[in-house]
C-alpha cells in the first residue's frame, strides 16, 4: 500500500469515528429505557431523592430494586412487599413487625402539586417515563390511612437536583475533538513521509 492511500486511509478512518461518536452521542438515553423520580422520607425527616433509568416495562418495584437504597422486600404471595428501606422498617421474615408504622406508598398527581396515594402495590404498577413515586414511613389512621406524605418535587426538579445527564457535545467540543484527529491523521501522514 502506497503512503498516499495510507494517508488517505487513515483520514477516512478518523472521520468516521468522528461520526460514530457523534450519532451515538445524538442517539441518547432512549433505548427502551424511560426514568422514574423516587421521593423517599425516612422517619428521622430526612429524604433520599434519585432518578432511577429503568426498561420501558418496569415496574416501580424494579425501579426501587435499580435505585441507591437499602431496600428489603418480601414476596407476600400477592406480590412484593417492601418491608424495610435504608433504616426504617422490618426485616424480610417478619415484613409488617411493627403494627403502627408502614411504607406508604404515592404517585405525584399530574398537576406535580400533591401525591395520591396508590391503589396498587410496587409489583403491580408500572409507572411512566418522567413519573415521580414517592415513598414515606408512617402512621395511619383509623381508616389507615397514611399519616406522613413525602414532600413534592417534580420530576424536572429532581432531574435539576441528581447529576446532569450526559450531553450532545456542544459545537466547540466537536471541533476540538476533530482538531484532534486532524492532528492524529497529519502524525501518520509524517511518519509514514520519513518512512
Amino acid at each position: 500500500m502506497s503512503k498516499h492511500h495510507r494517508v488517505r486511509l487513515v483520514t477516512v478512518l478518523a472521520i468516521a469515528l468522528l461520526l460514530l461518536t457523534v450519532s451515538s452521542l445524538a442517539v441518547g438515553a432512549d433505548n427502551g429505557a424511560k426514568r422514574v423520580g423516587l421521593v423517599i422520607r425516612y422517619s428521622d425527616g430526612s429524604v433520599h431523592t434519585e432518578v432511577v433509568t429503568v426498561p420501558a416495562e418496569a415496574t416501580t418495584f424494579e425501579v426501587l430494586q435499580a435505585a441507591h437504597i437499602d431496600l428489603v422486600w418480601s414476596d407476600s404471595g400477592f406480590g412484593p412487599a417492601v418491608c424495610k428501606i435504608g433504616p426504617d422498617g422490618c426485616p424480610a421474615d417478619n415484613c409488617f413487625c411493627d403494627p403502627t408504622h408502614f411504607w406508604g406508598y404515592w404517585h405525584l398527581n399530574a398537576d406535580g402539586t400533591d401525591w395520591e396515594v396508590s391503589g396498587v402495590g410496587v409489583g403491580g404498577y408500572t409507572p411512566n417515563d418522567g413519573a415521580v413515586e414517592g415513598f414515606a414511613w408512617t402512621g395511619f389512621d383509623a381508616n389507615y390511612n397514611p399519616l406522613v406524605k413525602p414532600p413534592v418535587y417534580t420530576f424536572d426538579e429532581l432531574l435539576a437536583m441528581a447529576h446532569p445527564p450526559a450531553q450532545i457535545p456542544e459545537p466547540a467540543t466537536l471541533l476540538l475533538l476533530g482538531g484532534g484527529l486532524a492532528g492524529l491523521a497529519g502524525y501518520v501522514r509524517r511518519r509514514a513521509r520519513a518512512a
